[in-house]
């Protein structure tokens, strides 16, 4: 039987200040819509599972490792496993990002 889900009725999770997910997961994968407002404060941090982030909207610049990424709408980074990494708004507009976690991420899980 299919999971079928539409983000824009999904819950919101606040994550920490400023930042709100919504989680949708099978079994080997989590896809997360995160919304963060331009005065959310960067978190770096790591996690053993490989991401992708997709930029749906806003202008970031993006943290991986030693690196600084300016990105924006239609952009993708890969994460490995274990990479330090984080991102910080420019601009008065929210970025809406879509990540993509393998494995799931359980602890994102409600």
């Amino acid at each position: 039987m299919a999971k079928v889900a539409n983000f824009d009725r999904i819950r919101r999770i606040i994550a920490r200040e400023g930042v709100d997910r919504r989680v949708f997961s099978g079994e080997n994968s989590t896809v997360v819509m995160n919304e963060i407002q331009a005065s959310a404060c960067p978190a770096i941090h790591s996690h053993p599972h490989e991401q992708i982030t997709y930029i749906l909207q806003g202008e970031c610049e993006f943290y991986l490792g030693d690196e600084t990424i300016r990105m924006s709408k239609g952009d993708v980074v890969l994460v490995p496993s274990n990479a330090k990494h984080g991102l910080r708004p420019l601009g008065d507009t929210p970025i809406l990002n879509l990540d993509v976690f393998s494995p799931i991420r359980e602890d994102y899980l409600v």
